[in-house]
């Protein structure tokens, strides 16, 4: 699974240096040239999406995301390991609940085509079914990591 991390990552970088990319030619054209580009907007919205989408699963890996360890900080041996648990279960449950419906949006808009780049949005909204596949097997990851972990060495934050 951290291959699969490791490709999600290059595809959030190199997401995020395409949206900035556009982005700043489309601001050269339109205040240079005095000629807006069509299909800029709309393309860097949906790399924004996708890097979202993808970043979010590939920081849940890393326990990255913004959580209040207060409660988890205070209690103590297997109550924190059990508090930390339920959190990712719920999680795991957010995300499974994603995914279904993710599947369903994909599905449903298949027929539908973007207004400038004439891509089906099925394209679009598939990122939501593939990001929260990778943050299920990532929560699942680390539940199995809490679980088989001494209760002193809960994995909390990794530092960077």
């Amino acid at each position: 699974m951290d291959t699969v991390n490791k490709y999600l990552q290059w595809a959030v970088v190199v997401s995020i240096t395409a949206m900035l990319f556009i982005i700043f030619i489309q601001v050269i054209c339109r205040y240079v040239f005095q000629h807006s580009l069509v299909f800029s907007e709309e393309l860097a919205r949906y790399l924004f999406v996708y890097t979202v989408f993808l970043g979010s699963a590939v920081l849940m890996r890393e326990n990255g995301h913004i959580v209040v360890e207060v409660l988890i900080q205070k209690l103590k041996g297997k109550m924190a390991k059990y508090t930390k648990i339920v959190a990712y279960l719920s999680t795991l449950l957010f995300a499974i609940i994603l995914f279904y419906q993710g599947c369903r949006m994909t599905v449903l808009t298949f027929a539908q085509r973007s207004p400038a780049l004439g891509i089906p949005m099925s394209f679009v909204y598939l990122v939501i079914p593939i990001a929260s596949f990778v943050m299920i097997c990532n929560v699942l990851i680390l539940i199995r990591d809490t679980l088989s972990s001494d209760n002193r060495k809960l994995p909390l934050k990794k530092s960077r």
